[in-house]
């Protein structure tokens, strides 16, 4: 140091310093490599797979209405039915035999009234004697019709279309009055009943098509959709029937009552929503965040996130369409760093 002109300056004490000094680099700090993607906007939905059976959608208990004697059967399980088309018959000799005695009585109840008409013209009968006449008639005309009807109970026919699925009834066998004598189904149409959590079933309604694959065929997947969902929840477990209507089958698939089937439900749906890649989020104490790239520097922001599906979550709050979040090595990042983009990831 040395005062020149009146001023203090200093210099170096030595050229060695001066060299040395030169020689070392700036404080500059590394860039870290990150790899980012873009937050974008996309399409999710979730989906539940839930189990269930195959049934008929409709199925008939045919009912015996009258008691007697199986005289004959005429179907067994597995035959196709037409409306109308007999099952089986029961004895009906003693009805037979009651409708033949009230046609008689019928036939003199008639001949008797219509002579008191003349004879009421002639006054020969009051006309008391003349309505008892009528009623007489009018009861005997009843008492054949419901031995006709009785008699009709005794062939016992199918109510609809369908196939016999159970069979209760032997030839000499006594039935009961309605006692359930066969079960018909519907196979036209075949349902899947199933049961769905309370949280998922408020997202589900009726009409939605959804995929079915069935442990039989595994290698295909059947379309159908939601037919019913039905009003209350078991108390217990909290699950809410819902029936999926299968709505057609290869005409070389035979799906029977009873196969397994696997439903696939969409149960919640978010069109164009914000979103960023689940790898992109990490959780602290104060909830999720992110980082964002801003130029070169590392941005910490929280999130509120949504709806996450195949590795994407919906983002409600916290980021921007167009914005570049990390997706690498988030633990060793802090707020500030200095990055540099590595690899810009597309999804």
């Amino acid at each position: 140091m040395m005062l020149h002109g009146g001023t203090l300056v200093s210099g170096c004490s030595s050229p060695e310093e001066a060299r040395g000094s030169a020689a070392r680099p700036p404080d500059v700090r590394p860039a870290v490599p990150v790899a980012t993607v873009a937050v974008q906007r996309r399409d999710l939905a979730r989906s539940v797979t839930v189990t269930g059976p195959v049934e008929p959608a409709r199925i008939v208990t045919v009912s015996a209405q009258i008691a007697g004697i199986v005289r004959s059967v005429a179907v067994e399980e597995g035959a196709a039915v037409s409306a109308g088309d007999l099952l089986v018959e029961l004895d009906d000799r003693e009805t037979r035999a009651q409708l033949r005695r009230a046609e008689a009585l019928l036939a003199s109840a008639r001949a008797a009234y219509e002579r008191s008409g003349v004879l009421l013209q002639d006054s020969f009968v009051s006309q008391v004697e003349y309505e008892q006449a009528r009623a007489a008639f009018e009861v005997a005309a009843s008492d054949v019709t419901l031995w006709e009807t009785r008699l009709s109970f005794t062939r016992i026919a199918a109510p609809s279309n369908g196939v016999v699925i159970a069979r209760t009834v032997e030839v000499g066998g006594a039935v009961s009055t309605n006692q359930p004598l066969f079960e018909i189904a519907d196979i036209s149409s075949m349902v899947v009943r199933t049961q769905v959590s309370e949280l998922d079933v408020v997202h589900v309604t009726e009409g939605t098509r959804v995929s079915v694959i069935l442990d039989a065929f595994p290698d295909q997947t059947f379309p159908g959709s939601i037919r019913r969902i039905f009003p209350s929840a078991d108390p217990v477990s909290r699950l809410v029937p819902v029936e999926i209507a299968l709505r057609s089958t290869p005409p070389a698939v035979r799906i029977r009552s009873g196969f397994l089937a696997r439903v696939t439900l969409p149960v919640d749906r978010r069109a164009n929503a914000l979103v960023i890649p689940a790898s992109a989020v990490a959780v602290a104490n104060d909830g999720p965040y992110v980082f964002v790239v801003n130029a070169d520097t590392l941005i910490r922001r929280s999130v509120d996130l949504g709806l996450a599906t195949g590795g994407w979550v919906e983002s409600t709050n916290g980021v921007e369409e167009g914005e570049h979040v990390v997706t690498s090595g988030l633990a060793a990042l802090r707020p500030g760093m200095i990055v540099r983009v590595q690899r810009e990831e597309t999804q």
